[in-house]
């Protein structure tokens, strides 16, 4: 899927111009939560969540701006880049950004931006730079799976599970989980994952929702078990890279799960 209004020789033009976009876009979810948490309406773990939910499917909606020319990835690209220079900045003390640390701390230490924030957006970098769709006709999904599972399950997981958890909690290996947010893991990463795929899907023909479901299915049920594994504050890294193996595992041994590249060339 692609958006030019341009002529062919200024894609790149109207690329630059949903960079802007889509960086504003992140930005707000950014800056509004931190503005919601200083009023203190919510409590710090849920505006941190929210921003987790919420900046990764907004991001790669923004996709669907760009014309899908052969700069546009990288073109896109400049957004996590700017954001992981922003948190490097932030967490090693050159730079203040008080919404950012609201937002994304859990403690209001600015090195936090340092762990589980930074993968985040390095995650969004590689993705983009591996799995971007560039036009219909090199459309990719695992994408849309890595980020719904990435945003969708992890952050629920954590909210659900703080607020109806309750006390009896279990793990593998140390780990403390919750059966609610066990649930709620793997609940926001099918939504997630199936609700990216169903957008995209309206514009790319070669996008049957039947065929996602299988997959979509057990890669949630897998990264509900890896996010159940220790240690703390590698999530973002865990379960994105177990979906990248289960999508080369179907690609290269049950085809018929995935019909796709493993990544968008």
């Amino acid at each position: 899927m692609s958006l030019n209004p341009f002529s062919d020789n200024l894609a790149w033009l109207w690329d630059i111009i949903a960079l802007v976009i889509s960086f504003f876009c992140v930005m707000m979810v950014v800056q509004i939560n931190g503005k919601i948490q200083k009023s203190e309406k919510l409590p710090t773990y849920m505006t941190r969540k929210i921003v987790h939910i919420l900046a990764a499917p907004v991001y790669v909606l923004t996709w669907l701006l760009f014309s899908g020319s052969v700069f546009s990835r990288y073109i896109a690209s400049i957004v996590p880049i700017l954001f992981i220079v922003q948190f490097t900045l932030i967490g090693t003390g050159k730079m203040e950004d008080e919404a950012f640390i609201r937002s994304m701390s859990r403690s209001g230490d600015p090195k936090e931006l340092l762990k589980g924030t930074l993968y985040y957006a390095i995650i969004l970098f590689v993705v983009t730079i591996l799995w971007f769709t560039n036009g219909i006709k090199n459309a990719n999904p695992g994408a849309l799976i890595i980020l719904g599972c990435l945003a969708g399950g992890d952050g629920f997981a954590d909210i659900i599970g703080r607020k109806y958890g309750g006390d009896k909690k279990f793990g593998l290996f140390g780990a403390e989980k919750t059966i609610a947010g066990t649930i709620a893991m793997f609940l926001g990463s099918f939504i997630f994952s199936y609700g990216l795929l169903a957008i995209f899907s309206i514009g790319i023909p070669d996008f049957g929702l039947v065929q996602f479901l299988l997959p979509t299915v057990i890669i949630s049920f897998v990264v509900t078990i890896v996010e159940a594994l220790p240690p703390p504050n590698s999530d973002n890294l865990t379960i994105s890279i177990s979906v990248v193996i289960l999508i080369i595992v179907f690609a290269l041994w049950i085809p018929s799960l995935w019909p796709f590249p493993i990544i968008s060339l």
